[in-house]
């Protein structure tokens, strides 16, 4: 029969429970790191601002409608726009905004049938805008609001 050391057995039983509890504290830790990144990040995300679709065009948005804005904003046809215009007089990207120093930009992103800030053309630099100003992408018209 083998001769079992008591003590050490109860040792090395002690020395597991405790890493797995520094596992366990490390894995919690790193899960909490984690979550607040990702809160932090989708803040970052968010800016203040949307746009209220004033006339639609020929596209199924409805006027009165609010399309939430980020930071980084693109408009256009692709479904991979920030804000997505189903329109055909509307450029895959066809405007991009920027959130930027508390105030928002807009420039044109080489559109094929321009942009409007207020019934002027935008250029491809960035041009600050102001609550109310109104943007014709296509036959779409947006309005921004605070």
């Amino acid at each position: 029969m083998p001769d079992l050391d008591l003590p050490t057995d109860a040792t090395i039983l002690l020395l597991r429970i405790g890493m797995m509890g520094v596992l366990y504290l490390f894995l919690v830790s790193l899960f909490l790191a984690a979550r607040a990144e990702l809160r932090r990040q989708a803040v970052a995300h968010n800016a203040p601002g949307r746009l209220i679709v004033l006339d639609a065009g020929a596209s199924s948005l409805p006027p009165g409608q609010s399309l939430p804005l980020r930071t980084l904003t693109t408009l256009g046809r692709a479904p991979s726009c920030t804000v997505v215009l189903p329109d055909t007089y509307v450029s895959t990207t066809h405007a991009i905004l920027t959130w930027r120093d508390g105030h928002w930009w807009l420039r044109d992103a080489g559109s094929t049938n321009g942009t409007l800030l207020n019934r002027e053309p935008v250029p491809q630099q960035d041009v600050p805008m102001q609550n109310g100003d109104v943007i014709d992408i296509g036959k779409i018209r947006l309005k921004l609001s605070a």
